[in-house]
């Protein structure tokens, strides 16, 4: 796969990561003993390592893959902040990819199994941890269904970052087109473990994955700086769990180092919903909160009232402190024309959002006469008794 001269290879990557790479790949020879195309695959690893992930950037002997699977792979944010949902003595990446998951359970669980189908991965995968001494990772380069089948050891979880494209990268969003396919597997895993951590599309409708396969116990929605980035699930093969209603977990990391986490009161009664016309303060939810689809009982929790059923912005006459979102104070309700508008704005700027409305921010922009930017935020929406309104807000 590489030469041993790992020196010249190590310092060429440290003097030319940060250059163009479509340059680079113009010169016939970039490092002697090496193909251009591992040699680009670590520059390509070292330029997204040093924000997505700072554990390996920092270290120059570490090796990169192939492009696609840097891409996929999990950042070291969301990598830490899933480590913190197992505990104990054994664990099971099935599909270790880049092995950054795979990695960061292995500071919390005492002996971690990775599995790698592909070979030239595995073996820089393997080679990432001895640099790394992690020496409680056992690798195995096969296919992970055959060694479930075969493996007589039981572990206390098991994790899958199942494949979302088939043979010709077309992207699969539903349960059925993953691979491994959860919902026939479900049986052969819950014969090695009694609990799964799975990894899925944030584009996978959720309510549609708790039906078909009937173990979820619980949801998590991973947000960072407040966009979606992952859709967890945590399946059970206890009988308590099969068939009752999972939890819900939303969390958004920020990017001054906090976490924001919300999970709904459980036994809320979702008829004591209210619904308003906008009030002083105008309320946004997080994003993690709008993909797991708790509308109403975020309205309850924080004693808001809705703009419409299917409006998700909630308002208040007082203000709610510590509300998962951004909050902003009403200047105006106005109708959806250019000549109500224009007296806000501040040299024709806004920040335009759209929540239940008929028209793209595009068209609203083109219709305002709207630049983007500025300290106005206008949101374009549909009140009770179904009125196109803009509300102009302010942070």
């Amino acid at each position: 796969m590489y030469s041993k001269n790992t020196i010249a290879l190590q310092q060429f990557i440290q003097k030319n990561y940060h250059k163009s790479l479509a340059k680079l790949a113009f010169k016939k020879s970039l490092v002697a003993g090496y193909d251009n195309r591992f040699v680009l695959n670590q520059l390509y690893g070292k330029q997204k390592a040093k924000n997505k992930l700072p554990y390996l950037f920092k270290n120059d002997q570490v090796l990169y893959p192939a492009k696609v699977s840097v891409e996929q792979s999990s950042s070291e944010k969301t990598a830490l902040w899933k480590a913190n949902l197992v505990e104990g003595g054994t664990l099971l990446d099935m599909t270790g990819g880049f092995g950054v998951d795979t990695y960061h359970f292995s500071k919390r669980i005492k002996q971690v199994t990775y599995l790698e189908k592909n070979t030239e991965l595995f073996e820089i995968v393997a080679h990432n941890y001895a640099v790394l001494k992690a020496d409680n990772i056992t690798t195995v380069n096969g296919d992970s269904l055959n060694f479930l089948e075969n493996t007589q050891q039981k572990f206390d979880w098991i994790y899958l970052d199942p494949a979302r494209r088939d043979d010709a990268g077309n992207r699969k969003i539903g349960l059925a087109g993953y691979f491994p396919n959860l919902l026939d597997i479900q049986p052969l895993l819950f014969q090695k473990t009694a609990r799964v951590l799975v990894k899925v599309s944030p584009m996978l409708d959720i309510q549609q994955a708790i039906q078909q396969l009937g173990t979820v116990q619980k949801v998590m929605v991973l947000a960072v700086q407040n966009e979606v980035k992952e859709l967890l699930l945590i399946l059970t093969k206890e009988e308590n769990a099969v068939g009752q209603s999972p939890s819900f977990e939303c969390v958004d990391l920020r990017k001054d180092g906090t976490v924001f986490n919300y999970q709904p009161k459980s036994n809320q009664d979702l008829s004591n919903l209210n619904y308003s016309l906008p009030q002083t303060y105008i309320y946004e939810p997080n994003a993690a909160i709008l993909k797991a689809g708790l509308f109403k009982e975020i309205a309850i929790d924080f004693k808001l009232n809705k703009l419409h059923p299917n409006t998700h912005l909630y308002t208040s006459e007082q203000l709610v402190a510590n509300f998962p979102g951004r909050v902003f104070k009403l200047k105006g309700i106005e109708n959806f024309n250019k000549k109500a508008v224009a007296p806000y704005l501040d040299h024709k700027k806004a920040n335009i959002t759209t929540r239940n409305f008929p028209y793209s921010v595009a068209q609203i922009k083109k219709k305002l006469g709207v630049k983007d930017g500025g300290n106005v935020y206008l949101f374009a929406t549909t009140l009770q008794e179904e009125q196109l309104k803009i509300l102009v807000c302010e942070r």
